[in-house]
């Protein structure tokens, strides 16, 4: 095969890439067989499924036998078989795809991949061979993909590829079972013969595709429609459209759309196509059919239409609001004469807070209005004019605040009480003001009396009352409060009178501080700084296993000012949870430190781990990694892993029984670093053990 042909189809090669690349795993060679009947007849659809079985069954070819398993409604006892190929099928010979493929994409897809030599994959430089095989492997996984479904496409393609079979020798009532081997000989390859079990009684028309939609926007429409639920009938689809209402149909895709969102585990329900359109406000008629793995073309679908919209480009902009005599406002805006095209109408929006919720005023003001007048005020307004396009979309200006005049500040908040318990939390209260206009109140808080008050309202709360919590266990006694009432024209009232209340006195000492330890020689020697306290009077030193559910032991207590405590109870190998907590005159305990996790290790030298090795499979994608060690007292491993431009870290950590990792999150041409080490019981660890893996 030439590479004039090659060369005319790589266009259709990059469309249907998305399908080729669909991984071939490690499977069992085996024939995948499918069937349809016509009204007299049966047609076989078959391949290998591997791409070292596909290339052998081309050389040595296929035999299809058909067993007559009933006929009518009696189910025979001795099945009649029947072998309907007198030599096995292959691939015809080259010279018999010349014409076809000149002129057949499909053709010269299937004859470039059984016989051309331009699927090889470029050699890297540096390979090694165990690269040459990946890379051959590669390109034959290329050729198998685009093969069959190319094959797909076009039924004659298929049979020509020997790949397909016309069984006309059929009767309506028999039910057959058809069965595909390859000839393939033994010593070369087993491979499962595949079989599908039909009669011409199973006859159906293809159906009409489903769910057809289209979303039109500006000079463009997104179709989409049901895959899942005819992905049995169909592979692939033409999508055609009308420009002259209906009367005209032209296909738009060169070659059938195929499904390029499939995943194994996740994949999509239906399937899509954008296309762009010449003109917006025009109608524009689509329809799809569908494409049998045989080739078939089913049936129309329903036909969708639209018009293309283009949305709004500018926003709308308040100029002025001007409040009258009689309480009413006048807004006038403006809007870019050059998205009129664009503009449906416009909306007025009102909110009485600048980043609150804006309700509709006005819901439907005409496209050439300017201005208008509005009488329904609030204490305080904040209008939005908002452009809505004839597709739906919404452009909004700048929020304009309107405000009725009002100086007058509401009556300062009176009769201000509070209380505080032992957890901290404040509960106050005060004399609820009445003003007509009234919208809350502002809380302030201060922890000492010269100190500037904080605000403790995010906003205005409306009610007369409100719980604060403050913190017990600090050395300030006292807690400081008072209030400032505000209208809705947030015109402030004078302070209330300041609130002054003590808390209860439960204030616990302060923590001690570790400050350093030492494991050796069967001991743990603590040393740490007490607390500051002034009332302080002990450390309490408490122990615990760590990992277990044991409460924590108190193992003594030292009189201040003492900082060091050696625990000569310590087991070598456990790991222990050490904290300190001071106890001052009043039996008040501080909170507990963070706690040190310290263990007496076991210092005795391990061997290396023996056999530790990799093997990289470039077709898997991945690095397996294993190892031995036969020592019982290992308790994990645990796997390092850099890069040339990356420091070892730790990778995974491997219970004791695990001796073998697939690593799958490479880079291709990165070179890797492995670093293994064993843990012990005791927490004791083996020497490293490096190699060295290039993917």
């Amino acid at each position: 095969m030439n590479k004039f042909i090659l060369i005319n189809i790589v266009a259709f090669l990059c469309i249907t890439k998305g399908y080729a690349q669909k991984q071939i795993g490690i499977v069992k060679p085996t024939v995948k067989v499918i069937g349809k009947v016509t009204k007299n007849s049966t047609l076989l659809r078959w391949s290998a499924n591997t791409p070292s079985a596909w290339k052998y069954a081309n050389q040595y070819g296929y035999i299809i036998e058909r067993t007559t398993i009933a006929i009518g409604s009696e189910i025979l006892k001795e099945p009649i078989v029947k072998r309907l190929t007198s030599t096995p099928l292959k691939p015809k010979p080259m010279m018999e795809w010349e014409s076809l493929a000149s002129k057949n994409d499909n053709a010269a897809i299937v004859a470039q991949a059984i016989y051309g030599d331009d699927f090889e994959v470029e050699m890297e430089e540096g390979s090694n061979a165990l690269m040459n095989i990946m890379n051959t492997a590669k390109a034959q996984e290329q050729r198998f993909s685009f093969a069959l479904y190319a094959a797909d496409q076009d039924f004659e393609v298929a049979k020509l590829a020997g790949l397909g079979f016309v069984d006309t020798d059929v009767r309506l009532g028999e039910k057959y079972l058809y069965k595909v081997f390859t000839a393939i000989p033994a010593d070369k390859m087993t491979v499962d013969f595949g079989g599908v079990y039909l009669g011409l009684d199973d006859y159906h028309k293809l159906p009409e595709p489903q769910e057809l939609i289209g979303l039109f926007n500006n000079k463009s429409v997104m179709l989409s429609w049901s895959y899942k639920l005819l992905e049995k009938q169909y592979n692939s689809y033409i999508v055609e459209r009308s420009d002259d209402l209906g009367n005209t149909f032209k296909q738009l895709n060169a070659v059938p759309v195929v499904n390029m969102n499939e995943k194994e585990k996740e994949s999509s329900d239906r399937m899509f196509f954008l296309d762009s359109i010449p003109k917006n406000n025009v109608e524009y008629q689509y329809r799809i059919k569908g494409i049998s793995p045989f080739g078939e073309v089913g049936p129309l679908s329903n036909i969708i239409k639209g018009k293309g919209k283009k949305s709004l480009q500018y926003n709308p902009a308040i100029t002025k609001a001007t409040i009258t005599k009689n309480a009413s406002v006048t807004i006038n805006w403006e809007f870019p004469e050059k998205d009129m095209e664009s503009l449906a109408y416009f909306q007025l929006n009102i909110s009485n807070t600048l980043k609150g919720t804006y309700q509709v005023a006005i819901p439907e003001i005409s496209k050439i209005q300017r201005s208008l007048t509005f009488n329904k005020l609030l204490p305080i307004n904040y209008f939005i004019i908002t452009a809505v396009g004839h597709d739906g979309s919404k452009r909004k200006s700048f929020p304009q605040m309107v405000q009725l005049d009002d100086a007058t500040p509401p009556e300062v908040p009176t009769n201000l009480t509070g209380i505080i318990d032992s957890t901290g939390i404040v509960k106050l209260n005060w004399k609820l003001n009445t003003e007509p206009d009234f919208l809350g109140y502002r809380v302030f808080r201060a922890n000492l009396e010269n100190e500037e008050f904080t605000q403790i309202t995010f906003e205005p709360t409306a009610y007369n009352s409100i719980i604060d919590t403050v913190k017990i266990k600090n050395l300030n006694p006292k807690v400081y409060y008072k209030i400032q009432a505000f209208d809705k024209r947030y015109n402030p009232s004078e302070f209330s009178k300041v609130l002054i209340l003590k808390k209860p006195d439960i204030v616990p000492p302060t923590k001690p501080v570790f400050k350093s330890f030492l494991a050796n020689n069967g001991e743990v020697e603590l040393n740490w700084v007490p607390s500051s306290s002034f009332d302080a009077l002990k450390t309490l030193i408490y122990r615990k296993e760590k990992g277990k559910p044991d409460d924590w032991q108190l193992i003594t207590t030292v009189a201040l000012p003492g900082n060091q405590f050696i625990d000569k109870t310590a087991k070598t190998s456990v790991a222990y949870l050490y904290t300190l907590v001071t106890m001052d005159t009043s039996g008040l305990e501080s909170e507990p430190v963070v706690p040190l996790t310290i263990s007496l290790t076991d210092n005795s030298p391990k061997t290396e781990i023996a056999k530790f090795s990799s093997i990289v499979n470039r077709q898997e994608n991945n690095i397996t990694l294993s190892w031995k060690y036969k020592t019982v007292e290992v308790s994990e491993f645990l796997l390092y892993r850099s890069t040339k431009e990356s420091k070892p870290t730790l990778y995974k950590v491997f219970q004791k029984t695990e001796n073998t990792y697939v690593d799958t999150n490479l880079l291709i041409n990165t070179k890797y670093t492995y670093l293994l080490q064993a843990v012990f019981n005791s927490g004791a660890l083996s020497p490293m053990k490096k190699i060295e893996a290039k993917y």
